[in-house]
């Protein structure tokens, strides 16, 4: 079974760390999950002039290409969620728990704390990224070239050293050294 990963609100918000958290997802690469509260603040963190037709259509593919992703449970759970003391951090560590997630991507260090008291793995987008790249490296590599084709550079007439060439340009800038440095070594 693939490892089950919480995706935070930072990671959906950002178009292309979203693409790449997806794509990974639908190759089987980890199981992704999220709750209506992530959506929530997704929405939230959108650019204020995506219009709402288009804000809808990214949910509502999102429930269609991950239909077992969103995590709901009873609102008293928000209540008896361990270790955590700001009301602000018990929701996505709740969802972390229920999902029985081994990680959770955030870029939030107050909601990565919360996650590590109550014995949830917080990944950060370059943590999470180098966990995926070197679990399987020819795949991921594979995966995220589709990627790029597919969503960043459609049309694009380049060779795949290329493409990962610009990939790892990208990952050192949006990411961290972890991943870029990996990717540029994955065969």
């Amino acid at each position: 079974m693939p490892v089950r990963v919480v995706l935070g609100a930072s990671v959906l918000a950002d178009a292309r760390m979203r693409d790449v958290a997806l794509a990974f997802a639908e190759d089987g690469l980890y199981q992704p999950y999220w709750s209506d509260g992530v959506i929530a603040e997704v929405d939230r963190r959108l650019p204020a002039e995506l219009p709402r037709p288009a804000r809808d259509y990214l949910f509502a593919e999102l429930d269609r290409a991950f239909p077992d992703a969103r995590v709901t449970w009873p609102t008293t759970v928000l209540r008896e969620v361990p270790y955590v003391v700001d009301p602000r951090d018990t929701h996505l560590t709740a969802v972390a728990l229920i999902a029985h997630a081994d990680a959770v991507v955030t870029t939030d260090p107050a909601i990565a704390a919360a996650l590590e008291r109550s014995g949830i793995e917080p990944w950060t987008p370059d943590a999470f990224v180098t966990f995926v790249v070197d679990a399987d490296p020819g795949r991921a590599r594979a995966t995220l070239l589709r990627m790029v084709r597919r969503r960043w550079l459609p049309g694009a007439d380049e060779t795949d050293d290329a493409l990962l060439s610009r990939l790892v340009t990208w990952a050192r800038r949006a990411l961290g050294d972890s991943s870029a440095d990996l990717l540029a070594s994955a065969d």
